[in-house]
């Protein structure tokens, strides 16, 4: 695990912490790397992400949960009613949402981008598993500054991706966002944002601090900052949901999937666990600490229109 500084953070500040941009130890393409195969740990499919609870179904089944969010981030992009639609994901890890929508829509065609090389060639293989590499592609691209034509796709998403974005209004993100898509399009961010409630502590601040350096994050999104932003830029009919009790449910698998990951891999395994590695371990258990109710980090879905 890597060490907190935690002096130099006092030294620093930690009042300002949490609005300040840190440096990550790890970089993205290293962290993915690395731990990005243990996500199947967490979701077979490769879903990275948290699940999206209903009332009556049953919260054990986690992968079911998963797929749910899949399911409520299409509903969102309102695309059902077009003929082909494109859609675009990014940061699309492994391409697990992308190939759950290739399983409900079959005339839709797909984009995820990632910076990842790694996740590119892997992608490429489990679409060509599940039959679905025609309709859809995996490539390597920034999401902030794409090549991609102007208006070219009928929604947009990012799926607990917005987060390694820079900027605590997730502004060039979010302008690439609207370059893509076509007038009328949607865009759907479903991820953690920091609240207006401030941190209970200096304590839980440099937690959040710590968690962010795990996932290499510089900052989570300002959920005022970030709807401001979409104004701003001319998104209309722009929706916030908070889901922090519809994620609680999977979020809850968190320990028993921990646990089952330290023996098999760790105590009993023969991987080697690399900085990387202990981050992905650790940041899932730091998460409880400073999200709601305890602390200002809430998990929100918003969606909105291009103008």
């Amino acid at each position: 695990m890597i060490a907190t500084d935690v002096h130099g953070l006092e030294d620093a500040g930690v009042q300002t912490a949490a609005k300040t941009q840190g440096v990550p130890r790890i970089g993205l393409e290293q962290y993915y790397s690395e731990a990005g195969p243990d996500y199947a740990a967490w979701s077979p499919e490769f879903n990275m992400h948290f699940g999206y609870y209903r009332a009556g179904t049953n919260p054990l089944k986690r992968e079911a949960m998963l797929e749910q969010m899949n399911a409520e981030v299409l509903a969102r992009l309102r695309v059902e009613k077009l003929a082909e639609p494109k859609l675009l994901d990014l940061g699309c890890g492994l391409g697990g949402t992308l190939r759950s929508f290739a399983r409900r829509m079959p005339k839709v065609r797909l984009l995820g981008l990632t910076r990842v090389p790694w996740q590119v060639k892997r992608a490429s293989t489990l679409n060509e598993a599940a039959g679905c590499g025609a309709r859809m592609r995996v490539i390597e691209g920034d999401y902030e500054d794409t090549i991609l034509p102007r208006g070219s796709y009928d929604g947009v998403y990012a799926l607990e991706s917005s987060c390694h974005a820079h900027g605590a209004d997730k502004g060039a993100l979010l302008a690439e966002a609207y370059r893509l898509l076509r007038p009328g399009g949607r865009l759907v961010v479903a991820d953690g944002f920091l609240g207006a409630r401030p941190f209970a502590s200096a304590v839980q601040e440099r937690i959040y601090r710590k968690l962010c350096e795990c996932w290499v994050i510089e900052e989570l999104g300002e959920l005022d900052a970030f709807t401001v932003k979409l104004e701003q830029l001319g998104f209309t009919d722009i929706a916030v949901e908070h889901l922090q009790l519809r994620v609680a449910p999977s979020v809850a698998h968190v320990p028993w999937v921990t646990l089952k990951f330290l023996l098999t891999d760790v105590v009993f395994g023969k991987k080697k666990m690399t900085r990387a590695r202990w981050n992905n371990v650790l940041a899932p258990v730091l998460l409880p600490l400073v999200s709601a109710p305890l602390g200002p980090m809430t998990y929100c879905m918003i969606s909105a229109t291009r103008r």
